[in-house]
């Protein structure tokens, strides 16, 4: 009796048991929702995506046939203030709309420096002209930005991050004014570097690039770059920028600036040029190695002296001088004018009153800029 009883049981268990099995195989054609989770962790902002995703039964598999995007953000651990990032690419065009025209086809590389003041964040879901779709980004937070490309480099400090946009495959587009509400798009692609503070610092310009980046008018190069070199400094020149003061505008008294150089072993005589590219502010003859602040005025030639007064942006006011052996033969120089080469007043001074070359024995530089104001 007790053995029929537990055969009993066995065959309920295995008619359940069979029963459920069949009620859970699929048949052809069936539907099923489920939420799905999809990470992205490459590029700048790793993205977190929520789905709901409908499948079909269709040849003994289940089949994905629609999905639908319910959540997009990035991902909660994320903290993007105070990070370092480096973008390497072989067009500049693809890296800052900025630079498709003047960089376009040269190889660039962008470090950017996010600062601690971000102030909010948020996603939502949207699309592109073309149905594609993206994560929208709000968010208040600036950077400073150092673009190189084929030796130049360009520092922009202070860019303000309006917002961005995040896709599948890891790339970002952030939309950045730059100053004076201008608006552009540097676009970052899903093998972008992430640095070091370190990595940053090294790529800073120096101060010399620092002025040629700001200025229309700085002077790169010139054919006595090689020439020995003496210090020259002014107590009106402070962090790359002239006082007002020197300056033939409402801010400035039209004050020539102090300057001192150094003393040349064999120089007889020093011609001192301030140049705003081509135009001619300055030009002094003098044995000394000092100028007193106000000492030049608008007097004649070898002694005169015009603030600068540029006509608008940033120009760079370079003050050159130029150690000679002996007095030089003719040198063309065009006060208060354009039209003036510094590489020619080299070349004229670089030969002696009686023809005889090699007059120069020693040049130095100072530059300053100065921005328009009215």
């Amino acid at each position: 009796m007790r053995k029929k009883l537990i055969l009993i049981a066995f065959t309920i268990m295995a008619v359940l048991f069979t029963g459920c099995a069949k009620e859970n195989v699929p048949s052809e054609g069936d539907v099923k929702t489920e939420t799905k989770t999809v990470t992205v962790e490459k590029g700048m902002i790793p993205q977190v995506i929520d789905k709901n995703v409908t499948y079909v039964y269709k040849d003994g598999n289940w089949q994905e046939t629609d999905s639908a995007i319910t959540s997009w953000k990035w991902a909660d651990d994320f903290i993007i203030q105070d990070t370092v990032w480096i973008i390497e690419t072989n067009d500049a065009a693809t890296l800052y709309s900025d630079l498709a025209l003047s960089f376009k086809g040269r190889p660039a590389v962008a470090y950017i420096h996010f600062k601690c003041d971000q102030r909010e964040t948020g996603s939502s879901i949207g699309e592109t002209e073309d149905k594609i779709p993206k994560m929208d980004i709000t968010i208040s937070i600036s950077c400073d930005i150092i673009f190189e490309c084929n030796g130049d480099k360009f520092f922009l400090e202070g860019v303000k991050v309006l917002g961005g946009e995040c896709f599948m495959d890891g790339t970002c587009n952030m939309m950045v004014d730059t100053g004076d509400g201008h608006i552009g798009t540097i676009y970052v692609p899903a093998d972008v570097k992430k640095g070091q503070w370190s990595d940053f610092r090294n790529a800073m310009p120096s101060s010399e690039d620092a002025l040629m980046m700001e200025s229309s008018t700085f002077i790169k190069k010139t054919v006595f770059d090689d020439q020995i070199s003496l210090s020259v400094t002014s107590t009106d020149v402070k962090d790359g920028v002239w006082d007002d003061k020197i300056t033939n505008t409402n801010y400035g008294e039209n004050l020539s600036p102090e300057l001192t150089w150094d003393t040349v072993e064999g120089a007889t005589n020093y011609v001192v040029v301030m140049i705003d590219g081509a135009w001619l502010h300055m030009d002094v003859f003098t044995s000394e190695t000092h100028l007193d602040a106000g000492a030049i005025k608008r007097g004649s030639r070898g002694n005169q002296y015009v603030g600068p007064y540029p006509p608008n942006g940033t120009h760079t006011y370079s003050v050159f001088v130029f150690a000679l052996k002996d007095e030089s033969g003719k040198v063309k120089l065009s006060f208060d004018a354009g039209g003036n080469s510094i590489d020619q007043i080299y070349n004229s001074l670089n030969v002696d009153k009686n023809g005889n070359s090699g007059n120069v024995i020693a040049v130095g530089r100072l530059d300053g800029n100065y921005t328009h104001k009215d």
